[in-house]
């Protein structure tokens, strides 16, 4: 026992997974990774100065330029696309994820024509690129004597591809647990939507909640399509302030309107991510 117990590798307090698979580098091991890092980060600083240099020459850094985006109404109407764009992402979400979850619960199901007819739904969404089903509502849904709103032709293919991968999740994570539950709520009496409903799903949704999280930020991106609709999303927006600045204003805009719009996106999709960490290391 003893004999084995050292040649167990045993975790310590600190110890990291990068600790148990690699050696601790030496001190000539140490010099070279802080001379490489120096050196990567003096490339990096140099490149970005060249940049800066490039677009100054270029005018691309005038003042004017980024002080037009000061202006109560600029400043405004990006407002009002920044609250479009949370209000498709929070619509987006809240009907694509109970309706992936919905069909990811179908999917399991011991109907072999139920699980085929669901899986290639599933299957065939995930597979269409999203750009195509917009398309589709914009210029093939009309012609049959249907038109959507903006807003409806945009968030309609955000749920229908967004519940696709939320349903797979959802399977994933029911695959994920333990069989002996299944087998154990079938010795209790327990039916198989017992068993799903009251042992099985709230378990998955538990372990997929992280991963929700992380699919608002996937959702948001997709939002950026409202363009090909006219819908007053972000870059949309961005599209006619450019516009708009280069006939009122005789100013080309459009580095800093896209700079602008990018952190943005930035700041959000970084609160959602650091978001979703703290959850899922709340329930581990």
């Amino acid at each position: 026992m003893s004999a084995l117990t050292a040649r167990t590798p045993t975790r310590s307090a600190g110890a990291s997974d990068a600790d148990l698979l690699f050696d601790a580098p030496g001190p000539k091991g140490r010099r070279r990774i802080l001379i490489g890092s120096v050196l990567v980060t003096l490339i990096i600083l140099a490149l970005a100065a060249a940049a800066l240099m490039q677009l100054d020459q270029a005018g691309q850094l005038a003042y004017p330029k980024w002080r037009y985006f000061l202006g109560q109404s600029v400043v405004g109407y990006l407002g009002r696309a920044l609250a479009d764009t949370l209000l498709v992402t929070a619509v987006g979400a809240a009907l694509s994820f109970p309706l992936g979850v919905g069909l990811g619960w179908v999917r399991t199901s011991r109907n072999a024509l139920v699980r085929m007819v669901v899986g290639a739904w599933i299957d065939t969404m995930r597979a269409i690129p999203m750009l195509l089903l917009i398309y589709f509502f914009l210029l093939a849904v009309p012609r049959w004597g249907l038109t959507l709103p903006p807003f409806w032709m945009l968030t309609v293919p955000i749920v229908m591809c967004s519940s696709a991968t939320t349903a797979e999740v959802f399977r994933a994570g029911v695959l994920a647990l333990d069989r002996g539950q299944t087998e154990a709520s079938q010795v209790l009496g327990l039916s198989a939507g017992q068993t799903m409903r009251l042992i099985l799903a709230p378990q998955a949704l538990r372990l997929m909640l992280p991963t929700l999280i992380t699919q608002l930020v996937t959702i948001l991106k997709d939002s950026s399509l409202g363009y090909v609709v006219a819908y007053l999303e972000l870059m949309y927006a961005g599209r006619l302030l450019t516009s708009s600045a280069r006939v009122t204003a005789h100013l080309d805009v459009y580095l800093p309107a896209y700079v602008i719009i990018a952190v943005i996106y930035v700041v959000i999709n970084w609160a959602l991510g650091a978001l979703a960490r703290r959850v899922e290391a709340r329930t581990r």
